[in-house]
């Protein structure tokens, strides 16, 4: 195993070559959620415990990536469907955190939104994340050190720094109420809200590159759906926090996340969180 190189001020061990790498293993992971998506008899749906739905791909993707993430970076892989047992896994300096697809649901709905997430643990924070969209080949990028990126290593662009206006977009999942305190405070301090729905981590991909303010999570997910996200948004002035102001807490024993707001602009915690806005229960 190369032992990766951390500076005091840079902690991002993943080079130029190895950013490339990243994403051309994205891309041959998405080749084979592809074949399996455009033809329902390769499915082969099953519910996990908590009956939420895993299929063919899922499962082959996760393959693909854990196996090839350590040509990349050499250090041990948690994947929603390679979890390592806690007393194995709980004292680990470097990993890497997956979710082989994030938007299963989206999938089997064939709305094409969901994507492959990938972030780099240091510590138990993400210090690097990639989105990827395996129907377009676009993806999202960043982290410490690094700044934050969207398209193809071959042609990507920086993604803008954080800017709120006064008519902000949240979003949400097809099943949002989009109620709670949140929408009232933001509305008391002068702002209009508009919602949009949208599947799986593209929501963190639309506050990245600017076209959302924030996305109110009132429901469960799991620490894979959020790491790569937040060390992209951290990169353009956003954050993903829970509705106490703390930050999101990694490499649990239990890797569900509490409720959390993700905003686009850090500037708008000051109105969601320290003037008492609460999620509902």
């Amino acid at each position: 195993m190369t032992a990766p190189y951390f500076s005091p001020v840079q902690r991002l061990p993943l080079s130029v070559a190895q950013i490339n790498a990243l994403y051309q293993l994205a891309t041959v992971a998405g080749a084979e959620i592809l074949t399996i998506y455009r033809d329902e008899r390769l499915w082969q749906t099953t519910a996990k415990a908590d009956q939420s739905p895993v299929t063919a791909a899922d499962i082959r993707s996760s393959d693909i990536l854990v196996a090839g993430l350590a040509h990349i970076l050499d250090c041990p892989v948690v994947s929603e469907e390679a979890l390592p047992d806690y007393q194995e896994r709980k004292d680990w300096p470097l990993y890497w955190l997956i979710d082989p697809i994030d938007g299963t649901r989206e999938f089997l709905d064939r709305s094409d939104e969901f994507v492959i997430n990938i972030a780099l643990m240091w510590h138990q924070q993400p210090v690097f994340g990639l989105l990827y969209k395996p129907t377009t080949g676009k993806a999202w990028w960043g982290g410490e050190g690094l700044g934050a990126y969207s398209g193809t290593p071959a042609g990507s662009r920086p993604l803008p720094m954080a800017r709120v206006a006064n008519r902000l977009i949240a979003l949400g999942s097809r099943r949002s109420t989009w109620m709670g305190a949140w929408r009232d405070q933001l509305t008391d301090a002068g702002y209009s809200v508009h919602t949009e729905s949208l599947g799986s981590a593209l929501k963190f991909a639309r506050l990245a590159e600017g076209d959302a303010d924030l996305y109110p999570r009132l429901g469960l997910t799991c620490e894979w759906d959020t790491a790569a996200p937040q060390a992209i948004l951290a990169q353009t002035g956003g954050a993903i926090v829970q509705w106490d102001g703390q930050p999101l807490v990694y490499g649990k024993e239990d890797i569900l996340n509490p409720h959390f707001i993700a905003v686009r602009d850090k500037s708008l915690l000051s109105v969601l969180i320290f003037n008492g806005a609460k999620a509902p229960s």
